[in-house]
């Protein structure tokens, strides 16, 4: 009599411990595979703030042993050495100055991120900027929204769309003109051009490197003025999320102050003034030294020593970390 043949198969039991298991080794896999990334991520951050330093130094090279300034032409401020302040472009047509003045007139609101373009390999996207005239001029619209992506930082969550690279909101000067819908790219990386370490004081001479040429300050801060040496001395960071984030725009600079530790506050992050240090990387954020050299510093790191590194001469030579 021939003998049946049985098939052998999984019980509904061990299939479930199977199921368990796999789902097990999954939940202890994803956590490493996103760590992966985001070391990936910083790691090209990283790069992208080094490289902005490298231009820095390159540029100090070029121009006589002096830095960029930080902003040229902030509407309001005092013209350097002058009794008359820039002006805002004819609130009619921004490509004319307003009644009875002249282009001269007119904040062009350059920041320092434009005049490192040609040592960033840029120099494409910096010919097209027309620098005899402002950065919400017309003929300015394409070399604004030019993405340049050593500004972008990858870890940001939307970095792949174009609503990541573009400012959310029409950055200043833009909403005071017709051109309400003038955005502009965006730099995930500020200059730093003054540090306040005691909340209440008033706002100190800025003591960074990166500073806005106006009223009695006419000159850049030269090489020889960073007392307390390159690479105790940082000149940019990463800036997220801050509304007027625009690369092109003057107000990509930002004083340190006391009251916005410890870093990566969330109710700091987005505002149109004040951001502080912001990233998208856990644990705190990237800064960039004025020797090129990048270091990664922690949310509650002590606000003196911060301070110390964003000022040029605190005579506190703190060691970067």
């Amino acid at each position: 009599m021939p003998q049946l043949r049985t098939t052998k198969a999984f019980t509904l039991v061990e299939l479930l411990v199977v199921i368990a298991i796999i789902g097990l080794l999954l939940a202890l896999l994803l956590p490493a595979v996103q760590a992966a990334r985001e070391a990936a991520r910083m790691t090209q951050c990283k790069n992208n703030l080094r490289q902005i330093g490298l231009a820095h130094v390159n540029y100090v090279d070029v121009h006589a042993g002096n830095y960029t300034p930080g902003g040229y032409g902030q509407r309001g401020f005092l013209k350097p050495g002058g009794t008359d302040r820039w002006l805002s472009p004819n609130s009619a047509d921004p490509s004319l100055p307003p009644d009875g003045k002249t282009a001269d007139d007119v904040g062009k609101e350059i920041a320092w991120n434009l005049l490192l373009l040609p040592f960033m390999e840029q120099t494409a996207v910096h010919n097209l900027f027309d620098m005899n005239l402002w950065i919400d001029h017309p003929n300015n619209k394409e070399a604004v929204q030019s993405i340049v992506p050593t500004f972008i930082c990858p870890s940001y969550g939307a970095a792949g769309a174009s609503a990541g690279k573009i400012t959310r909101t029409e950055t200043t000067p833009f909403g005071t003109v017709p051109q309400s819908t003038f955005r502009c790219a965006r730099s995930y990386y500020g200059g730093l051009v003054t540090s306040r370490v005691v909340v209440g004081d008033a706002p100190p001479d800025a003591n960074g490197i990166l500073i806005i040429i106006a009223g009695s300050s006419t000159t850049p801060v030269a090489l020889a003025d960073v007392l307390d040496g390159t690479s105790n001395t940082m000149m940019v960071s990463e800036d997220s999320d801050h509304m007027d984030g625009a690369w092109c725009s003057i107000r990509n600079l930002w004083e340190h102050r006391a009251d916005l530790h410890p870093l990566n506050k969330r109710e700091n992050r987005g505002l149109t003034t004040a951001n502080g240090f912001q990233s998208y990387h856990p644990g705190g954020v990237l800064g960039q030294f004025a020797d090129a050299s990048v270091h990664f510093i922690a949310n509650d790191i002590d606000p003196d020593i911060l301070g110390s590194w964003v000022n040029r001469q605190s005579g506190n030579s703190v060691a970067s970390p």
